[in-house]
């Protein structure tokens, strides 16, 4: 397992190149909107199963590129914020620094057979997924209680299996 530092400077790392994807996808260009697609559409599930796994009923989904002002919408999920879907919904994204960062953790068991660039891939995207937008922080924010509980729980989760 990986020290407090280790996770620190992933969690940092994750947030540099989640920034560095955003920044390429508001350039508007035919190839950045391309190259961000994976990751958008990666973006966009983790909302979407968020929301159907917590009673959010999830009701469009899109990955269709549209303009919004002088920038670029790339995607969308649109679902009902409750008590129980507000927070993990909006910021379900951060899921993917969870996969990225068991990716990193295993590297040194993992199969023979498993490339190393495949893990930098997988680190990658997950990282490039994984940024919660403004709209999604702004929802989460927007319903306190939902947050204050899931924080809670994860609290409650981590407290009792370091005891």
């Amino acid at each position: 397992m990986y020290s407090t530092p280790h996770i620190i400077g992933f969690m940092i790392v994750s947030v540099v190149m989640g920034a560095i994807h955003r920044r390429i996808s508001a350039s508007g260009s035919f190839i950045a909107i391309l190259y961000c697609l994976p990751f958008t559409i990666m973006h966009e599930v983790s909302h979407f199963v968020a929301a159907f796994i917590t009673g959010g009923h999830p009701s469009s989904f899109s990955v269709w590129p549209r303009r919004s002002g002088n920038g670029w919408i790339l995607g969308g999920v649109s679902s009902v914020p409750t008590l129980l879907s507000a927070a993990p919904t909006s910021l379900a994204p951060l899921g993917w620094s969870v996969i990225g960062y068991y990716s990193m953790v295993l590297w040194d068991i993992r199969p023979v057979w498993v490339p190393e660039y495949l893990i930098v891939v997988v680190l990658y995207a997950c990282a490039a997924a994984c940024m919660p937008s403004w709209q999604d922080i702004k929802i989460a924010l927007t319903h306190p209680l939902s947050l204050l509980l899931y924080v809670t729980v994860a609290y409650t989760i981590i407290t009792v299996s370091h005891a």
